[in-house]
């Protein structure tokens, strides 16, 4: 079973390095700052493309918290307007910087607690921050992550298992070295093979390792 597990990781952590997404600006950098405005802007918008311009055009105006903190709300609208909406991410990003500019002297905290007590930040941002930003050997369970391991896993083409489940698996999963590669890399595989209809399993790197591959291709 270890060796299993250990193959599985090579493989996911393989992939990413040569087929991941490892260009988007907010994964090339441990800017914990980075990484939480771009974890926000992605919430409920799966075109990963149509947030790249615009987080580019967010760090170059609002570089840092404190920058952030001292703009209005009508202000981070008018940069973000293009996402949808609008005013419910404005309102929250405005809320999030005067949080963070008043309670950690305009740091992004490094404690699970401390991050989830943030405006629209809950498990899935927290531990993204705290895994590519300060190398935290936690999960990032997103849709794709889970629809991977149901698959992977359960053999199931959703992804019903309970909370306990998913997280016994990912911590029987999740690797010393390499977590943040490992992490992305489902999330990736979810994203480009492991889709959620007609999924590319013959060119899944991870497909002899699957439930849902076997049950699929060897009947």
């Amino acid at each position: 079973m270890e060796r299993k597990r250990e193959e599985l990781i090579a493989a996911l952590v393989d992939w990413y390095k040569h087929n991941g997404r490892k260009h988007l600006p907010w994964r090339m950098t441990r800017n914990p700052y980075r990484i939480l405005i771009a974890e926000l802007m992605l919430q409920k918008t799966h075109a990963v493309q149509q947030v790249l311009p615009i987080f580019q055009i967010f760090m170059h105006k609002y570089p840092d918290i404190a920058s952030l903190s001292k703009a209005t709300t009508d202000e981070i609208k008018e940069v973000i307007s293009s996402l949808g909406l609008q005013n419910t991410r404005s309102r929250r990003l405005k809320e999030l910087a005067t949080a963070i500019s008043e309670e950690f002297n305009n740091k992004v905290p490094n404690k699970y607690e401390d991050l989830v007590s943030l405006p629209g930040v809950g498990e899935y941002i927290a531990n993204a921050v705290l895994c590519m930003a300060f190398g935290r050997r936690v999960p990032m369970v997103d849709a794709n992550f889970g629809r991977v391991l149901g698959r992977v896993f359960f053999g199931k083409e959703d992804y019903p298992p309970s909370k306990d489940k998913t997280c016994r698996v990912t911590n029987e999963l999740l690797p010393e070295m390499h977590c943040k590669e490992f992490n992305l890399g489902i999330i990736d595989l979810g994203a480009l093979v492991c889709i959620p209809v007609s999924p590319k399993c013959p060119s899944c790197p991870i497909s002899k390792y699957c439930l849902y591959f076997a049950r699929t291709y060897k009947k």
